[in-house]
């Protein structure tokens, strides 16, 4: 079920992008953060991807998913570093609420959870207190736009305008190596180059 993409230094979870609430529409606008987006492109379009995340999604609704996701976390080697939507995002405060149960089972696993789905987590956070090990980052929408001003943590993408830590992971290829700035609490917002 966990993704092991080239440029992380840990596992992930992906859904299908074609399915997220707010990105979908993002996409279809210029200077958005989801104009162009990677997971709408090259791979994820073949029908053994479209599968694989088709699956995920099933898993994402079934009704044990959170023993069998906690299962699946500490079976890990690495368990210290885990994020979720590599591609895609939450769906709904039930699987916003899922997630978080997942996290607090998981007390040993610091949880990277980017999401543009604002108005889910800000329901979310009237209910329920975001557990300590998970870092939830809103994004902005559109490229050099200022950070959510609703959250204490954030990321934006910029051409001209950086805002708070710059990610350089294209310094190094695209890659985080040893860099895990986007689980660190302490770093507000995390401003990415678009590439």
């Amino acid at each position: 079920m966990l993704s092991r993409t080239s440029k992380m230094p840990c596992e992930s979870i992906s859904l299908d992008a074609r399915q997220c609430k707010t990105g979908s529409k993002l996409a279809k606008i210029k200077g958005s953060v989801c104009n162009g987006c990677y997971a709408l492109k090259g791979f994820y379009n073949m029908p053994s991807v479209k599968n694989k995340m088709a699956e995920r999604m099933g898993f994402f609704n079934s009704i044990d998913f959170v023993p069998r996701m906690i299962e699946i976390l500490e079976q890990r080697k690495n368990k210290k570093l885990f994020r979720w939507f590599d591609s895609g995002d939450v769906q709904s405060e039930l699987m916003a609420h899922n997630i978080l149960d997942v996290c607090e089972a998981t007390p040993h696993t610091m949880h990277w959870i980017p999401s543009k789905e604002a108005g889910i987590w800000k329901q979310i956070k009237k209910q329920r207190k975001i557990p300590s090990n998970v870092i939830l980052r809103i994004s902005a929408t559109m490229i050099d736009g200022n950070p959510s001003n609703n959250f204490s943590h954030t990321s934006t993408v910029h051409i001209d305008k950086p805002q708070g830590f710059i990610c350089e992971a294209y310094t190094r290829g695209g890659k985080c190596g040893s860099c895990t700035a986007c689980w660190d609490l302490t770093i507000k917002n995390i401003s990415y180059p678009k590439h």
